[in-house]
């Protein structure tokens, strides 16, 4: 999913006052695993069960449980641990991460003397802790729930059975919630480079490195690295950062990028990495100068060029079960593959590849296929964000996305309004904060709100209940600011 974006605040208090990270730890989650064989080694008979859910993502263990819960026999089947890319590999320790790049850069700023790098090895160690003790409660809730958990590689083998390993289960219906990978860079010298899941197992960094991808992937790991004190190199194909966000604030960010030491270099295709001396050499293609090739040199590179589906090595191609274009599972609205009783969603399928776009379809295919049926979410106005530094936070249209569905540029306008905010005020930094509302021009109407601030993630998640409503401009003019606030900006 990907970006996409749950977090998970703990907070951890003894009598003898807050304890390191490194003495956090978690106990090992039990779970009731079948057994694969009978008497004398012989294969056990089949088990069967009412739903089979491939995967222990978000999507996954939402749809799991929720099935459970209307009485359902759920088995999950999971190779890796309880939680997925979100919990494991994204949305969790990429946050955490993040929260402790702002201490670094705080403390390199106030200390001369103090580094980045220190802080990376305590951060590392907090993120493994709180993802140790989400994967013991995800699993934890799920057995809860009564759903039996098995570990290992799932083949769907026929349209009514799964089989891990010696065991095979029968079901009437077959949920494909495998989720997505780092998408590999098809180039010579592409295997020397790393992607978005090693990050978190590095134990120290790199004094310098070229981060490949202009994605939100790519700029937040490039933002949180260079707060760490490395430096950053970002190498982008297109010519501007975060395309599917608003081009005012996507320049808007390439310019903070800049501010605070990161390297910008767009429009290039990135086409060799090499090895010599002891550092890499990431050969691209500048879109300004064809014919040319223009290089950087770094210790470690990393990729992030997108995420492809897990779906490979599951027996579906043997099943008759379609892919999309972009390699995901092709579904109808209500989730259901080309073969009827296999059906699949989140990163598995083709659209948003969100961690709460996941988690609101698991849930409301459980509610369809075994319980009463459930209202969808309102997919028109999801709301997203970036967790780099400024941060950027989304819902609804971007201004050209707007324009289009408009067919005129005059029935559109938007007000954008750059200031210094307070926290920057008091550290001694102009960096200006953006935000942006793009307007129906005639009845003012919000169509989208765009913003560039640290606080702009919890101001999209509160603006994405109004622009559900259907809140106008005259609304947020007529409606008391909180003082002194960054979000009192959106408020005329």
């Amino acid at each position: 999913m990907s970006k996409r974006q749950t977090t998970t605040a703990t907070s951890t208090t003894s009598t003898d006052g807050p304890r390191r990270a490194r003495q956090v730890s978690a106990e090992p989650a039990v779970e009731r695993v079948p057994r694969a064989r009978g008497k004398n080694g012989r294969a056990a008979r089949a088990r069967k069960a009412d739903f089979v859910v491939i995967g222990g993502g978000s999507a996954g263990v939402a749809c799991a449980r929720r099935a459970a819960s209307h009485g359902a026999s759920v088995v999950l089947i999971e190779r890796d641990e309880i939680g997925g890319t979100c919990v494991n590999r994204g949305c969790v320790p990429k946050k955490m991460l993040s929260y402790g790049a702002s201490w670094a850069a705080i403390l390199s700023g106030c200390l001369s003397h103090t580094g980045g790098h220190e802080d990376w090895r305590d951060a590392i160690v907090r993120v493994n802790a709180e993802v140790a003790r989400l994967n013991v409660a995800y699993a934890q809730r799920l057995l809860e729930a009564g759903v039996d958990i098995i570990r290992g590689d799932a083949t769907v083998t026929a349209p009514d059975e799964v089989r891990v390993g010696d065991e095979v289960i029968r079901a009437k219906r077959i949920l494909i919630a495998t989720g997505a990978r780092p998408k590999a860079l098809d180039i010579p010298g592409g295997e020397l480079a790393s992607n978005s899941d090693d990050v978190f197992t590095w134990q120290t960094l790199p004094g310098s490195i070229a981060v490949i991808g202009g994605g939100y992937i790519g700029v937040e790991q490039a933002s949180i690295l260079s707060r760490y004190g490395v430096k950053v190199e970002l190498i982008v194909a297109g010519d501007r950062l975060l395309p599917h966000f608003d081009a005012e604030i996507a320049q808007a960010l390439a310019g903070a990028l800049e501010a605070k030491g990161v390297r910008l270099h767009l429009n290039a295709s990135v086409n060799l990495i090499s090895q010599a001396n002891g550092a890499l050499e990431i050969c691209y293609r500048p879109g300004n100068k064809p014919g040319q090739t223009e290089s950087v040199r770094a210790q470690a590179a990393l990729v992030a060029v997108g995420r492809v589906s897990n779906v490979d090595g599951l027996g579906l191609d043997a099943l008759g079960v379609k892919l999309g274009d972009k390699g995901g599972i092709k579904v109808d609205r209500q989730f259901r593959s080309s073969v009827r009783s296999i059906y699949a969603i989140g990163d598995a399928i083709e659209g948003l590849h969100l961690t709460p776009v996941a988690t609101s379809q698991g849930r409301w295919l459980a509610d369809r296929l075994f319980g009463r049926r459930g209202e969808r979410s309102d997919f028109d106005f999801v709301p997203t964000a970036v967790f780099c530094e400024p941060a950027i936070g989304a819902v609804g249209l971007t201004e050209a996305q707007a324009i289009e569905a408009a067919g005129k540029p005059e029935r559109i306008r938007t007000v954008v309004k750059r200031f210094v905010s307070l926290e920057n005020r008091f550290g001694g930094n102009s960096l200006q904060s953006v935000f942006k509302l793009v307007l129906n021009a005639r009845t003012g109407r919000v169509l989208g709100v765009h913003l560039m601030d640290n606080a702009a993630p919890e101001i999209a998640q509160a603006m994405a209940v109004a622009l559900r409503l259907g809140v106008r401009e005259s609304h947020l003019e007529t409606t008391l600011q909180l003082h002194p606030t960054v979000a009192e900006e959106l408020f005329g």
